[in-house]
């Protein structure tokens, strides 16, 4: 049975007899087949298929006022309102950057969070104050831009003690960088962090309780690990989003497909890949770690490393300093333009021209490359 015909039809879930509208994706438009951009991943039963169409109804899915959304702040009205370039999972352009903040002395800290946290609504009521205006007022700002949400479920995949063998946090081999993975204690035991630009989220349930709370203010069911907003002060009843709904848009993630590499055999895009080593870019953009069945090719250590100039000022957490961020999978890379997790980079030359500190070298090395060999590493790069 294809994905269009399940898309044609309600769903029938397995002997449950449940059926499922399969009218989403921007107004009932077809989704991708399995292998294609935005689509699911391969080899799911007819069931799987119902719950990952059920998932990706509640991702694109519209929340009201008679919905719960809002805390009463937030960013979006549903998550395809931000993930939807170029189709449905994927980035965000600049104009959907969100913002955080606090206060750090003027750069010369400590780092604090101001009341209510870092997170700093787009969308809010005009009887909200701003919470720049409390006694202390915020005097760093950091945006952050949308990532794309393809193959999430393959990187969840990858063991702990994987990503954990390629941490170098004392540079033992002298190549100037050190990249350390972010270990969040939940519920009292630790766990590796793996989703979001500093790693502060560990799985993808948890991805989606914390993005239902701070993108769209809905309460989700709290199982105790610290995500989820289980209740707000508006008058729909708590929560809002049903563990149910949670576990289907959690599936969807899980098995949407990840971007499948061009996989052109062009001279440049050879060389632009021997040079992608040279320059030492795989040496966080480590082209595949081992996951619990296969190799994952998504260009990332999963791993927390500072390419901010040595002056920047921007967000602090606990295991994740000023600077310090997640390398980015360059699977799809082609898909996801602007660059760096604020966007300040319009396309990839300018990317890797952006990166500092732990990144210097690699970019001076660029710089020093010819035009042609400057072109074939950035063709290397489309063709991810």
């Amino acid at each position: 049975m294809s994905i269009r015909i399940l898309r044609s039809f309600a769903v029938l879930l397995g002997s449950a007899g449940i059926c499922v509208a399969a009218t989403v994706g921007g107004g009932g438009t077809e989704a991708p087949a399995p292998g294609e951009l935005g689509g699911p991943t391969t080899g799911l039963s007819p069931t799987e298929m119902g719950t990952w169409l059920a998932g990706e109804a509640q991702f694109d899915r519209a929340f009201h006022i008679a919905d719960g959304v809002g805390t009463p702040e937030f960013n979006a009205e549903s998550c395809r309102a931000c993930h939807r370039d170029p189709v449905l999972g994927g980035a965000g352009g600049l104009e959907l950057n969100v913002s955080r903040f606090g206060f750090d002395n003027g750069g010369l800290g400590p780092f604090q969070d101001l009341p209510g946290g870092q997170g700093l609504s787009k969308l809010r009521p005009p009887m909200i104050n701003d919470r720049e205006n409390y006694p202390v007022q915020a005097d760093v700002f950091e945006q952050r831009q949308t990532p794309s949400l393809f193959g999430l479920g393959l990187l969840e995949s990858i063991p702990e003690a994987n990503i954990l063998a390629n941490e170098d946090p004392g540079d033992s081999n002298g190549d100037g960088i050190f990249g350390v993975a972010r270990v969040l204690m939940i519920d009292g035991l630790p766990e590796v962090g793996r989703f979001g630009w500093k790693s502060q989220v560990p799985t993808l349930e948890d991805f989606v309780r914390d993005a239902m709370a701070g993108e769209a203010g809905i309460t989700t069911p709290s199982v105790g690990r610290g995500f989820a907003l289980s209740a707000d002060a508006d008058s729909v009843a708590d929560p809002e989003f049903s563990e149910a709904e949670v576990d289907e848009m959690a599936f969807y993630l899980e098995n949407l497909g990840p971007p499948l590499r061009v996989g052109s055999v062009a001279p440049e895009v050879v060389q632009g890949e021997i040079l992608f080593t040279a320059l030492l870019c795989s040496t966080c953009h480590i082209p595949n770690i081992n996951g619990a069945v296969d190799p994952v090719f998504a260009y990332t250590d999963l791993l927390l490393h500072d390419v901010m100039p040595t002056d920047y000022r921007g967000m602090e957490e606990p295991g994740a300093g000023n600077g310090m961020f997640r390398t980015p999978p360059l699977w799809g890379i082609r898909h996801s333009a602007p660059y760096m997790h604020d966007g300040r980079a319009r396309g990839l030359r300018e990317a890797i021209l952006a990166h500092e500190s732990e990144g210097q070298a690699s970019s001076d090395a660029f710089v020093l490359l010819s035009e042609s060999e400057q072109s074939a590493l950035i063709a290397f790069l489309r063709d991810l």
